[in-house]
């Protein structure tokens, strides 16, 4: 099976929207308090920008791989 190459946007996106439900449902059902959001939102937006950042660095080394295979 051919191998496709990450979308890492889409990736960052769709656990970003994923995170914001997540903690909006935990709000909602009353198991995250207003103090709490203060700390899930910000480990929300790090923990996807980490994400993020491992998909591209993989990303890169995939098409450095590559590119030496080809040289």
């Amino acid at each position: 099976m051919k191998r496709h190459d990450t979308d890492v946007t889409s990736l960052v996106f769709g656990l970003l929207f994923l995170g914001i439900v997540v903690v909006w449902m935990l709000l909602e059902y009353g198991d995250l308090g207003p103090d709490g959001v203060e700390v899930a939102v910000p480990a929300l937006f790090v923990t996807v920008g980490l994400a993020g950042l491992a998909a591209s660095i993989s990303k890169l080394r995939r098409g450095r791989d590559r590119d030496a295979d080809a040289g």
